[in-house]
């Protein structure tokens, strides 16, 4: 039993609210029914020190919760409620509200006894969910907006900043990465970026521009980037431990200087690239990149992208063995301002911008939780999109074929909302209500500004990449690309537009919408007893050469230790299997590489699951002939109704995520996954040392049986340590073996 919420009446008297697990109610009602009829010897009532002060019991209502001194939100009108939980219960909150559809906001506050998320319900929704769960111990009105600080005097900006310095600890190592921002330089005298950006570490593609920004972009990602939207986390009052740095590399040149131009967008981004390489060459770095040409679009290779794709697989070096790769984090791109209701109508007009359209870089667009128009002066304004929607700022690719795009943006993260006038559908604005809140470039008269679209998104998705390298520094740059995007999922609005096609082909081309969700940190690093999680790092010849030609030569099957005991146990309860493979490929921005992307890729990599029934046999054989087979793409795995989007959906990218939804008795004796190569230039080079080159991925999967109460991974971590055992004993006997046969010598 625990105390929630606790306050005092008009009167003076104490009300408590007391959570009561259903294992208690027996304990407490034996207590009660003790002091009502048992006396001890001294006279008093059997737990008469408990009891004596109650007044009175009575069952607990959703206003008990409330101990917010504003009116507790009333009628069907959904806002946000900030919910105060005990911390081992925050999951079964999330859990919960998922379950029935409300909006959960990523961003915590946390307290000793207590974490802060915000919930954006009805009253009466709300008051399903606290009855739902266990982790609610009081309730609170909304929360704060960007436009409560930006409104704020000089002096409380400073107050709160002042603040949240003495929290913030630099938990770095000299091993810890850094998010290099390739933007309009930073302002490193900002209190909340000084200790986490040195001097030495920023930089400027031409000298002359020096490396301060001077016109606020750089600055306000650079607080993106570090601590998210500040809007949460200024009202934090737990120490901040950073460790993750920055790195800063003017791009763009000041007011006064010629541009760059559009031709050599690329050299200069690898040029970029270089600088903060040569200065600190050990340091693993997240390159961030949210700059755009609003003119360009589309989901053909420009000089630009087709430059990333180059410097992400460092394809100039020939051995690929040498090679350093780095993982680019761009901005799909924004709508322009200046637009009407009537101009959103087509939203699959306004495609990714260059060089969104990389193959081997992350394209982050945007999604939104931002819905409460604050400000006064806008109060009869409402927000352009609901809550969990995707932002009225980001582009899509859902004109572009799969047969040569990839899916873009492949995640999304918050980029704010635009607010309309009902009253004239033409007006419409971003506010500061409907915006993150940054760090500002002039910090001695604007220390805090605000910042939106799909530049804020990408920061925000480079910070997350970069906590995922500290977590493990063996990861390829390959392998933390491929844990974001696993670790994606659709908001409570999106998923019901999934659920509702029938069709592959929907599903992909909505896919190329809203990307395949919004990633997650704590899903990225977790894998709890109910969802287990697979990492490869691995390496294959795709090709060999074979007379004048080359042939697909090597494939990896991957035996999953399937726990077939809780499988059988749960029977018809659905289970998720979601794989997802990610490598870089050397471009080829060739006249004919719009055509297939056999022409512009160097190999290409699929996977394929064991179908129910098959023997692992027939399945080896089954991926084998692929290998005699004369197609240039090989989407020939067979049609699997209980795929989402099915092998035929993508064809292009070097990134391919998808899932298996189906009974957990459907999937025991599909445990094997396969990883095989598809055609590209590099199959076609009349040159064996091109041809015959190796070729590394990284593969994620996970089976997640919701929250049920079988334990999947105990024995998955039985099987393995008896398959090690084996292994070691086995190793053992051929050691005497040898060392009896020397004897025996």
């Amino acid at each position: 039993m625990r105390l929630a919420a606790a306050q005092r009446d008009a009167e003076g008297r104490l009300l408590g609210t007391v959570f009561v697990p259903d294992a208690s109610r027996e304990s407490l009602a034996n207590r009660l029914t003790s002091y009502g009829t048992q006396t001890r010897q001294s006279g008093l009532q059997q737990n008469e020190e408990r009891f004596a002060p109650i007044d009175r019991f009575a069952a607990a209502r959703l206003a008990d919760l409330w101990v917010d001194t504003r009116p507790m939100p009333q009628g069907e009108a959904a806002q946000w409620w900030e919910c105060w939980c005990w911390p081992d219960r925050l999951h079964n909150l999330e859990v919960k509200a998922a379950h029935i559809g409300l909006p959960v906001s990523a961003d915590h506050l946390f307290f000793p006894e207590r974490t802060v998320t915000f919930v954006y319900a009805s009253a009466v929704q709300m008051a399903r969910l606290v009855s739902g769960t266990d982790s609610v111990a009081e309730l609170r009105l909304g929360r704060d907006t960007a436009a409560f600080f930006m409104g704020s005097p000089r002096a409380d900006q400073d107050g709160w900043i002042d603040a949240f310095v003495a929290l913030i600890e630099d938990g770095r190592s000299e091993a810890s990465p850094a998010v290099c921002l390739l933007d309009t330089g930073v302002n490193r005298a900002h209190p909340l970026l000084s200790l986490m950006l040195h001097a030495g570490d920023l930089h400027a593609v031409h000298q002359d521009w020096g490396v301060d920004d001077d016109a606020g972009h750089g600055t306000e990602l650079a607080g993106l980037a570090l601590y998210g939207d500040l809007t949460s986390a200024l009202q934090g009052l737990n120490p901040t431990v950073l460790t993750v740095g920055l790195e800063s590399v003017k791009l763009l040149p000041p007011a006064g200087f010629p541009a760059n131009a559009p031709a050599s967008l690329g050299l200069v981004t690898q040029q970029a690239v270089a600088l903060p390489e040569i200065a600190a060459p050990h340091r693993p770095r997240v390159f961030c990149l949210a700059l755009g040409q609003a003119t360009v679009s589309g989901p053909r290779a420009s000089s630009w992208s087709a430059a990333i794709d180059q410097s992400a697989a460092d394809a100039s070096v020939e051995d690929v063995e040498d090679r350093h790769r780095r993982l680019f984090i761009i901005a799909a791109g924004n709508i322009p301002d200046g637009l009407n209701e009537e101009d959103m109508e087509d939203w699959d007009s306004y495609e990714i911008e260059d060089p969104g359209q990389a193959w081997n870089a992350l394209t982050i667009g945007g999604v939104t939780q931002k819905a409460v128009v604050a400000e006064t002066t806008h109060a009869h304004w409402s927000a352009a999109v609901p809550v969990d929607e995707l932002s009225p700022y980001s582009r899509v690719s859902a004109a572009w074929s799969r047969g040569v795009a990839p899916v873009k943006p492949e995640l999304l993260f918050e980029a704010g909302n635009r607010a309309v006038d009902p009253l004239d559908l033409s007006h419409w604005s971003g506010l500061d209500s409907l915006s993150l809140l940054t760090t500002g470039h002039q910090v001695t008269t604007a220390p805090l500004t605000t910042s939106w679209a799909t530049s804020a998104a990408a920061a925000q998705a480079a910070g997350m990449a970069a906590q995922l390298m500290v977590d493990d520094p063996a990861y390829w740059p390959e392998t933390v690309r491929a844990l974001l995007v696993h670790s994606a999922q659709w908001t409570a609005p999106m998923l019901a537009r999934f659920k509702a096609l029938g069709g592959k082909t929907e599903r992909m081309k909505l896919a190329r919408r809203l990307g395949y969700g919004q990633a997650n940190l704590e899903r990225a690093r977790q894998s709890r007893s109910a969802s287990l999680a697979l990492v490869s790092q691995a390496s294959l010849q795709p090709f060999r050469k074979e007379g004048s030609g080359a042939r697909m030569n090597a494939f990896h099957f991957y035996d999953l230790p399937w726990p077939r005991d809780a499988l059988a146990a749960l029977a018809e309860q659905d289970v998720r299997l979601r794989v997802t493979l990610s490598y870089f490929v050397d471009p080829n921005p060739s006249a004919d590489a719009p055509l297939a992307p056999a022409r512009y890729r160097s190999f290409g990599l699929r996977f394929d699951l064991r179908k129910r029934g098959e023997s692992a046999a027939a399945f080896e054989k089954r991926i084998n002939a692929l290998a005699v087979t004369t197609d240039e793409d090989l989407d020939l795995a067979e049609a699997d109704g209980a795929r989402l989007f099915g092998a035929k959906s993508v064809s292009a990218g070097s990134l391919h995520t998808d899932e298996w939804q189906c009974s957990a008795a459907d999937l025991i004796d599909r445990d094997c996954l396969s990883v095989y190569p598809v055609g590209g230039w590099w199959k076609a080079s009349s040159k064996a040392e091109i041809s015959e080159r190796m070729a590394r991925y990284s593969l994620v999967v996970t089976l997640d049986a919701g929250d049920v109460g079988v334990d999947l991974y105990a024995e998955i971590e039985q099987r393995i340590e008896a398959a090690i055992a084996a292994q070691v004993a086995a190793e053992a006997a051929a050691k005497a073996a040898i060392v009896t046969a020397i004897d025996m010598l």
